[in-house]
């Protein structure tokens, strides 16, 4: 006979709730509409009852922000202040990704109810994040571990604080850092034989000479592939995805390029879906060492990673990686290198803790679309933080891209003063090189002396004012005041304390000629007379008008602290 499953029964559970009670809330609420903070920020969270006092009321926080252990969720009172309005202030313990909601009774406690809004969500960032000035060395052209310390002087002179290194693990026949024989050995090329150390040992030595001049390490980690000649490919070519159409039988990583598939003959594509569940695990397991391994290395500098081509990695592998990242290195800083929309940007760096990307300005080569480039960048600051250099190792150099060596002096300009204190440049830009530094290949050594030019000065320059004035590091605080001229792009940084000043930026995209732009500041809470000093010259002018001219030379930057006094005041 057969057996009928039980039907459970659903009798009547209204849900207990006041339906006259209405908040006005600080905060923002659901995943998508998520915030951010900087650890030594604390959430200061605000709750008031606009229907009139409500003199029994108690607010409650309910969270995972401080909970012990980690991941467990606690609950925090809100303070009294006028009996419809509450207030709480919470330290933020740990860099990461927390959610909390509220509850509130009505009858001091007797009872209570769950606010209706879903969770919010603040991802919490290391301060260290305030400034990224990236420097890339390119390790095949700087010679070994030993020739990387003696730059490291320099460097810091130019007032970078960060240092991006391309992977130096050990490369397989292709001579690519991104293509791995060993995951866990540093190529031998970087192994300084006057040295007797080994090669892991030499560079935990670079690590430490990084964080002694100030520079925080910034390493690749490539999670999704491997070199076809590698360990990996050679001892377990099952972790490797499996392609009938390659000889081998192993599917080759590649990349779209103007509507074209670019395939990477040298690189393996990493299983990480594989179908036998023991296998996928060890899999998984093995990347996480490889990332945790170099991760220590970047994170005793105060340092970053790098997940190299975010875009095409695996979605739940690289959740769990982050996860094991932060919880191994809470105040490390992860970079994310991909190239997305701004809808699947919004829900994977919260997702996975992401606290900088990429921000790609030199795919925007004219006034205009840099302009709104920009304008974008600031739009989209209060989620979205973007590391924007003027170049990458990928790309070609500025004098390639924008038609003269002289270009990188207004795009490092906008991209270190125009957006929010996170920036870079790679090697030999300071020096004028004319040609892309080569990063795959045999080891050749990049003299910068012959090349004629030096930009450190106007570099060191820049990066000194990023540290110096607040302003330059926030979001939303900049408007374009150009009138959308066609080669220079000038900026309104507007002060958001009362001793902060405003800063007017220039800059002239024109590689031949210079310009002539006309400024409006009359749309801003700008008062007269204004007087302007110009901190690349110290020189100091008064405008009357809110509506004035300013020439720049070709390639030429202006950077006027604003003051609303007069000048003999």
């Amino acid at each position: 006979m057969f057996n009928r499953y039980p039907i459970p029964v659903l009798g009547p559970r209204p849900a207990v709730r006041d339906a006259a009670v209405r908040f006005q809330r600080s905060y923002r609420f659901g995943a998508r509409d998520f915030f951010r903070l900087y650890q030594d920020e604390p959430l200061d969270l605000t709750i008031a009852f606009p229907d009139g006092p409500r003199p029994r009321a108690r607010v409650m926080l309910h969270t995972d922000i401080g909970a012990t252990p980690p991941g467990e969720w606690a609950e925090h009172e809100f303070a009294t202040e006028d009996k419809r309005r509450f207030s709480l202030r919470l330290p933020m313990p740990r860099c990461g990704l927390y959610r909390f909601r509220i509850k509130y009774s009505l009858d001091d406690g007797a009872h209570w109810q769950w606010d209706r809004v879903p969770h919010s969500f603040v991802l919490v960032d290391p301060p260290s994040l305030r400034t990224v000035r990236l420097y890339t060395l390119i390790p095949s052209a700087s010679g070994t571990v030993s020739d990387w310390i003696a730059l490291l002087p320099g460097i810091a002179a130019m007032g970078f604080d960060a240092l991006h290194l391309l992977p130096v693990t050990r490369m397989g026949a292709s001579q690519s850092p991104y293509s791995a024989a060993d995951l866990f050995a540093l190529d031998d090329r970087y192994r300084d034989p006057a040295d007797p150390r080994d090669g892991l040992s030499q560079f935990e030595a670079f690590a430490e000479a990084c964080r002694a001049h100030g520079l925080r390490l910034c390493l690749d980690l490539v999670l999704n592939h491997v070199g076809i000649d590698s360990d990996m490919a050679t001892l377990a070519p099952d972790w490797i995805v499996p392609d009938d159409g390659e000889p081998d039988g192993l599917k080759r990583t590649g990349c779209w390029h103007m509507q074209e598939w670019i395939r990477w003959a040298d690189l393996a594509a990493i299983n990480y879906d594989h179908s036998n569940p023991r296998t996928r695990r060890q899999i998984w397991d093995y990347m996480k060492q490889y990332a945790l391994f170099w991760a220590n290395c970047a994170a005793a500098t105060g340092g970053m990673v790098r997940f190299d081509n975010l875009h095409s990695s695996h979605p739940g592998f690289i959740a769990e990686l982050s996860a094991a990242v932060r919880e191994q290195f809470p105040d490390i800083i992860i970079l994310g290198e991909y190239f997305t929309d701004q809808l699947t940007l919004e829900r994977t760096v919260p997702e996975w803790g992401i606290n900088v990307v990429l921000g790609n300005t030199w795919e925007n080569p004219f006034g205009p679309q840099l302009r709104h480039y920009i304008e974008y960048l600031h739009t989209v600051s209060d989620k979205l933080w973007h590391l924007c250099p003027i170049t990458t190792h990928d790309t070609l150099a500025p004098a390639q891209l924008f038609g003269s060596e002289r270009s990188c002096l207004p795009r490092y300009a906008i991209c270190a003063l125009y957006t929010t204190g996170q920036t870079g440049l790679v090697q030999g830009v300071e020096a004028g090189i004319r040609e892309r530094v080569p990063f795959i290949g045999p080891p050749h050594r990049l003299d910068l002396l012959k090349t004629g030019s030096d930009f450190r000065p106007f570099i060191g320059r820049i990066n000194a004012l990023i540290a110096e004035y607040s302003v330059l590091r926030r979001g939303g605080n900049l408007a374009f005041v150009d009138g959308g001229h066609d080669a220079i792009l000038a900026a309104y940084r507007r002060p958001a304390q009362p001793d902060e000043q405003g800063f007017l930026l220039l800059a002239n995209l024109d590689t031949s000629n210079p310009q002539t732009v006309t400024i409006d500041l009359r749309p801003h809470d700008v008062a007269l007379p204004l007087v302007l000093t110009d901190l690349l010259t110290g020189q100091s002018e008064t405008q009357s008008s809110l509506v004035f001219q300013v020439s720049v030379e070709s390639c030429g930057v202006k950077i006027y602290r604003m003051a609303e006094r007069s000048v003999n005041s």
